[in-house]
């Protein structure tokens, strides 16, 4: 669903909105956080729910993502815990985000079903059924008025998809499995999602792909506002992407003006890090391929290279020692400023 506006979008920058507008106005010496509360109620007014059955449920999902969105851990559905818990350490300069990263907030998620296979409206039952042919296991049987699939039976091979001359038959499965790449998505006792940390690669094509936005990632935008507040030199670095992401009227000239306005000491683009890890990588290429290793694979993204490593440990030496354009950035940065 990346490229278009919906309301897990709205939902989301409705969240930062409201974390940053408190980090901006509140007292720094304050240890209340008792804004947050009220959080849920602006996201969600009224009594009517505006996408769930249940009002309090969507006002519960918000506030777990607020925790979220302040580099917080979710709480547990089963035991009483205080929303607020934990954010009073949250402006610490120290504070640094606890893993996992990417977080299913489980009563949000409504347990897709997995890997499954749906006659749909289009089955004439015709005379052929060349469905129930293929079925290896006998799954599939002519019922009144279609083809009908025994989910118990079937074992997912897919030959009824193939055979179905009018593509009555569909395959689906659960959005956030289907574009994870590590297959990092299980399910737990209750069917519902589940992240397997340990295959996870904090890449965020779940985020992005859950059509219930139950899952999401960890932020630090409290904690940069309030070190700028603090009069703490924070630069922003910005990726080369930025000058079309927010249409054709924002400018770069506007968009680097406006992160200054907010309090940031500079702007710098990543691409700047991306040049020095681009040089880095020429001389290790020239200097180690082919006679230490037969080929030099890129460093450049976090998630690419924890994929690469678990996937082919064996392979593991022949990825580049470059820093990401992210870090060589944030390096060169610090060699020109260490309090940044």
């Amino acid at each position: 669903m990346r490229g278009l506006f919906t309301p897990i979008t709205k939902i989301r920058r409705q969240v930062f909105s409201e974390v940053a507008r408190f980090a901006y106005e509140r007292d720094l010496d304050s240890q209340d956080f008792t804004y947050f509360y009220e959080s849920a109620y602006r996201i969600i007014p009224g009594e009517v729910p505006q996408y769930r059955d249940s009002v309090f449920k969507e006002r519960a999902i918000i506030r777990e993502r607020i925790r979220l969105a302040l580099g917080l851990p979710l709480r547990p559905a089963d035991n009483y815990q205080p929303f607020t818990d934990g954010m009073a350490d949250c402006a610490s300069r120290d504070k640094v985000l606890d893993v996992p990263l990417v977080n299913i907030i489980p009563f949000a998620c409504t347990a897709c079903p997995t890997d499954r296979f749906f006659v749909t409206d289009n089955c004439r039952k015709c005379l052929a059924h060349p469905c129930t042919s293929v079925c290896p296991v006998k799954a599939v049987s002519i019922g009144k008025n279609a083809a009908i699939i025994d989910t118990d039976t079937c074992v997912r091979c897919g030959r009824c998809v193939e055979a179905c001359p009018y593509q009555a038959i569909v395959r689906f499965g659960r959005p956030c499995a289907e574009a994870c790449g590590a297959d990092a998505i299980a399910s737990d006792e209750l069917g519902r999602a589940r992240i397997d940390q340990e295959k996870c690669v904090s890449c965020g094509l779940c985020i992005v792909s859950c059509p219930f936005a139950a899952i999401a990632d960890k932020s630090e935008i409290f904690q940069v506002i309030t070190a700028i507040r603090r009069q703490e030199p924070v630069f922003a670095t910005i990726a080369p992407s930025f000058v079309g992401q927010f249409g054709p009227l924002a400018t770069p000239g506007k968009i680097v003006s406006g992160l200054k306005k907010l309090g940031f000491a500079d702007v710098i683009e990543v691409g700047w890090g991306a040049d020095i890890g681009s040089l880095h990588e020429a001389d290790e290429f020239l200097a180690k391929v082919p006679k230490e290793q037969p080929f030099l694979g890129t460093s450049c993204c976090p998630s690419w290279e924890m994929f690469a490593k678990r996937t082919f440990p064996a392979l593991g030496s022949c990825i580049s020692s470059s820093h990401t354009p992210m870090v060589a950035a944030a390096r060169r940065i610090k060699q020109q400023d260490s309090r940044a």
